[in-house]
């Protein structure tokens, strides 16, 4: 009975992925330009309904998981990310799927992605209409970032820059703490928790799934950042203290667990 059971999450994960990857090509394809005309061509106020659009996408895709019991999603805090605005938001990285599970929480949400996605056939349109690929300029990315975030967005953004090394210790990159002092915007931090996401973490393979349960997360939202501290700081010594501290406050959460 647990090879039958075991079988049926690797056929869920694979319609996951392929639903994902078609709905997210047919959408682009078919509802972006529609978008355009309801924006009236302004690309400001079709980022607006797109990012909306997706938030949502993103929120069914999670609940078709859910619902074919592929994954279970416990979020504690929740209700402090129904109003946020202009926040950098960080998070530990240790599965394919985060990203997805903090858009179907984040209704205006900005991200930074791999500039290789903008190759990607089926998501490529959402990436190079609505993100900040990280192929740019590095001083580009911080200035549509800041720009994002003065329209109300939040920037979501993985300080390990790729996905967690099971059993390795997170090196976190500067590149967060930088985006939120040189737009003084405020970090929201986000833990990921629950079982291990064997399948879904780096280098494992497709045909993988945990040996005995669907995939668990269990995520907590902490208590805000302030950059204001670091206010008039020179941007070198800032950053490294603002890395120091996101770290540690999402260390001091996975020692908890």
């Amino acid at each position: 009975m647990q090879k039958i059971i075991y079988i049926y999450r690797i056929a869920v994960k694979l319609f996951s992925f392929a639903f994902f990857g078609l709905c997210s090509l047919g959408l682009a394809l078919g509802l972006f330009p529609i978008m355009h005309v309801l924006a009236g061509f302004s690309e400001k106020k079709f980022k607006a309904i797109a990012r909306r659009f997706n938030h949502w996408y993103f929120k069914v895709f999670v609940n078709v998981m859910k619902t074919i019991r592929c994954i279970s999603v416990n979020v504690e805090n929740k209700e402090q990310l129904s109003n946020i605005k202009s926040k950098v938001v960080i998070a530990n990285h240790p599965s394919l799927l985060d990203v997805v599970i903090l858009f179907s929480l984040i209704p205006n949400a900005d991200c930074i992605v791999k500039g290789s996605l903008i190759e990607n056939k089926f998501i490529s349109l959402i990436v190079r209409n609505l993100y900040i690929p990280n192929t740019i300029p590095f001083d580009e990315q911080m200035e549509r970032a800041r720009q994002s975030m003065e329209e109300g967005n939040n920037l979501i953004i993985f300080p390990e820059g790729t996905r967690s090394r099971p059993g390795q210790p997170w090196e976190f990159k500067k590149g967060a703490a930088r985006f939120a002092l040189y737009s003084e915007n405020d970090v929201v931090p986000i833990f990921f928790g629950g079982n291990e996401k064997i399948g879904l973490r780096k280098c494992d393979k497709l045909l993988q799934y945990h040996p005995t349960e669907r995939y668990q997360y269990n995520l907590k939202v902490l208590p805000q950042i302030s950059a204001a501290p670091y206010k008039g700081v020179p941007m070198t010594k800032s950053a490294i203290k603002l890395t120091e501290k996101m770290k540690m406050a999402l260390e001091q959460e996975l020692s908890n667990v």
